[in-house]
């Protein structure tokens, strides 16, 4: 029940956070204009490489957390914390001294792609997100200890609440005149409420103690062992989320606008990856449980699959429906002057589909400890990345950026992955992908060729559009619980109906 419970508490704060970000981000860029609104992104995207400050100490409080926990070690839980807390006060210090080498060095850097008046708005921005980077490092420790608890109602619910604040104060600020500064501004005075709050429960309910007594070399360096290869995958991921708005701003003349149309695109895939990563979060306490008790490799076979067919259904009916109307979708959301946002979209969500489906075998190999060979083969890959785009974008911007990130994802995420799984977890991978698929796949494609039929009708405006979407739905879902789920999917997906009317009845 606890697993379902934070798989169900993930997805409606994925809906608040996507739903949130549909909703203002029309409203920021027609409040910004696509110059002010590139500038934005741009300095997100650089700040974005802070949270490798964290070398993977995040994914280890969780993971040692919940081991712990299953041990009844809670000695060795207070001081796996105080060697973490007292890691993350270094890391945040660091974060300030490397930010403010980044705000100078910053018209260096974007000299090319920047006007003046761009660049000193990029600066202001800057020193702030790398203010709310360091507060954001420093009490990291406090929502991975309430995860690794399992206590996702605690963690979801307050992240739900930070969120449904931040649309609101945001669209009130930007109603009064107020721009991008006031932006980041509000998340930064967010993130010190948050945190607070999480702080206070860690201290107060969980009675969490930091201890450094007995951290000795042993134990740091099977901490340090663990989250070092962790890191080399979020530097990897890091490169490929962020480094085309980076090398255009730096490569391509003129390009806050060629950002901001790329942004748009690579917004839709961050909501497109949140929804299929929602569930990695809830389950890696549960994945080290069964590690832990010795899970055998058809077992963990096994909840690859159970779980990645309910990341496939979700992920695949959305990425046919964007197929089949994303286009239309832009030029009502952002405007007819980002519609080449689509092809970044929809390449980059191709890639993302596997990756996202897959992601509870990454959780395996963390859970095994047998994630080093992955970090490296996925850190080289993504090396090729960075070339294919310097390259690429020569030839055309948007298209150049969004084909050299997708080549990096295909080899490094998808079929390295594949190969570590069975070298690793010893999964059989033609039978993976046979029970993946199966039902799902040929009823989704199914549903899309029959609503490329009701596309002919050409109904416009946002009326058409939900009218569109409304029809695609029903078709897919009905083709889907006839032919394509299994029981154990049909009964999982009533008991979730359910527990909020069980919740009302108490």
């Amino acid at each position: 029940m606890g697993r379902k419970k934070g798989v169900l508490l993930s997805y409606i704060l994925m809906v608040v956070e996507v739903l949130s970000t549909l909703l203002l981000t029309p409203f920021i860029i027609r409040s910004l204009g696509a110059s002010e609104y590139g500038v934005y992104k741009l300095a997100a995207s650089v700040v974005s490489y802070l949270t490798l400050l964290d070398l993977g100490i995040g994914n280890s409080i969780v993971r040692f957390t919940a081991k712990y926990k299953e041990h009844h070690d809670y000695a060795n839980m207070n001081r796996f914390v105080g060697v973490a807390q007292t890691f993350y006060a270094i890391m945040a210090a660091i974060a300030l001294i490397i930010g403010f080498v980044l705000i100078q060095i910053f018209p260096t850097v974007f000299a090319t792609g920047l006007t003046e008046s761009e660049i000193l708005l990029g600066q202001r921005l800057l020193g702030i997100t790398i203010i709310n980077s360091a507060v954001t490092l420093f009490t990291a420790v406090y929502p991975n200890i309430i995860i690794g608890y399992g206590l996702f109602s605690v963690s979801k619910g307050i992240s739900i609440a930070s969120t449904v604040l931040r649309i609101i104060i945001t669209f009130v600020a930007l109603e009064l005149g107020f721009k991008s500064i006031a932006i980041v501004s509000i998340n930064l005075l967010l993130t010190i409420i948050s945190r607070s709050i999480m702080a206070f429960y860690s201290y107060g309910v969980l009675k969490i103690k930091f201890s450094l007594k007995g951290a000795n070399k042993d134990f740091v360096s099977e901490i340090v062992g663990y989250s070092f290869w962790i890191l080399l995958q979020m530097i990897a991921t890091q490169i490929n989320a962020y480094a085309d708005q980076v090398l255009l701003g730096a490569f391509v003349s003129g390009a806050s606008v060629a950002i901001a149309i790329y942004s748009i695109g690579s917004q839709l895939v961050q909501y497109f990856q949140s929804i299929g990563s929602a569930l990695g979060g809830v389950l890696m306490p549960g994945v080290v449980s069964i590690v832990e008790r010795g899970a055998t490799p058809k077992q963990l076979e096994d909840e690859m699959v159970r779980i990645g067919r309910m990341a496939f259904i979700i992920l695949g009916t959305i990425y046919a429906g964007f197929l089949l109307y994303g286009k239309q979708f832009i030029q009502l959301w952002a405007g007819n002057e980002y519609e080449e946002g689509f092809f970044a979209a929809a390449l980059l969500m191709l890639a993302y589909l596997f990756i996202c489906s897959e992601s509870i075998g990454t959780s395996i190999l963390w859970a095994k400890n047998e994630h080093k060979e992955q970090a490296i083969l996925k850190f080289v890959i993504v090396l090729v990345n960075i070339v294919l785009t310097v390259f690429l974008i020569r030839w055309n911007a948007l298209y150049g950026a969004t084909i050299g990130t997708f080549i990096s994802l295909a080899l490094g995420d998808v079929l390295v992955m594949n190969i570590l799984f069975k070298k690793k977890i010893e999964i059989n991978l033609k039978r993976y992908y046979k029970n993946l698929l199966k039902g799902v796949f040929p009823s989704i494609l199914l549903g899309a060729a029959l609503n490329l039929i009701f596309k002919m009708l050409k109904l416009s405006g946002w009326l058409g559009f939900m009218i569109n979407v409304g029809v695609y739905v029903i078709i897919v879902g009905l083709l889907l619980w006839f032919f394509g789920m299994n029981t154990s999917e049909k009964q999982m997906i009533k008991s979730l109906i359910k527990m909020p009317r069980s919740k009302c009845k108490q």
